[in-house]
């Protein structure tokens, strides 16, 4: 395991959720959702039950990662803000805190060894990337997983918050066979005035069960769920896409 926290200073307090039960991220990059989808919540109990390391990428708080810990997963908990990665660790017990490691890292750039984690989830961070990138990180988790390994994926869909005013051209351009119909150059196009000024990203690439579960075919995966799934409060919605595949052992 590597150390539990890669920087030393005070840990910042975790913004209120919303009345969603969703929390700011530091970064003004998106939110964490403080309950778990059902992908989110396969991952937790898998990774309780595997002998190997488990790796949960783009952790934000790190509700996922705590709730693995319980469930006795080993567990590195990965983001791209040193923030998120403090407050995680400010919110583990002594129990399991030997069972749990903090990395800050940046997808694609971040790299592990091959073999190294019996399950990886990446639960609504995909969908920040370009299509290239989204390719690159699967394939690049592929490689991390020990054989028989599984990764637990799910992305923000076309068809929720801003973005699902551009559902209809989502549609006819997966149709016409674009392999990342959901991608949105340029999101400000779809926020209000008062959001512009302070969403900190550009480009954003939502994207069904069908896209995830491509790209997790492309690479040798064995797709064995892939669905959408929506908020607790809307359980019928089309808010998430949720795909688990398995490396071959």
């Amino acid at each position: 395991m590597p150390t539990r926290d890669p920087t030393s200073s005070i840990a910042p307090a975790m913004p209120e959720a919303t009345d969603r039960g969703m929390v700011p991220t530091l970064n003004n990059k998106g939110f964490m959702s403080t309950s778990l989808d059902p992908v989110s919540a396969a991952f937790t109990i898998y990774a309780g039950q595997v002998n190997g390391l488990s790796l949960d990428l783009g952790c934000a708080y790190g509700i996922a990662s705590l709730a693995a810990v319980e469930q006795g997963a080993r567990i590195i908990a990965c983001d791209m803000d040193a923030g998120h990665v403090k407050v995680l660790l400010s919110k583990t017990t002594r129990t399991v805190s030997k069972r749990i490691a903090g990395l800050v890292a940046e997808m694609p750039k971040v790299a592990f060894r091959p073999n190294s984690f019996s399950a990886i989830l990446c639960s609504r961070a995909l969908h920040f990337l370009n299509g290239d990138d989204v390719s690159e990180t699967i394939t690049a988790m592929t490689e991390w997983l020990e054989p028989g390994g599984k990764v637990f994926l799910i992305t923000d869909t076309p068809y929720t918050g801003f973005w699902a005013r551009g559902a209809a051209a989502y549609e006819k351009r997966k149709a016409a066979g674009d392999p990342w119909p959901g991608f949105i150059p340029d999101v400000t196009i779809y926020l209000p005035d008062q959001a512009r000024s302070k969403a900190q990203l550009r480009h954003l690439n939502p994207m069904d069960p069908d896209t995830l579960a491509r790209v997790c075919k492309e690479v040798g995966l064995t797709v064995e769920h892939a669905d959408f799934s929506g908020r607790p409060d809307q359980p019928n919605s089309k808010t998430h896409a949720g795909v688990i595949a398995a490396k071959a052992s």
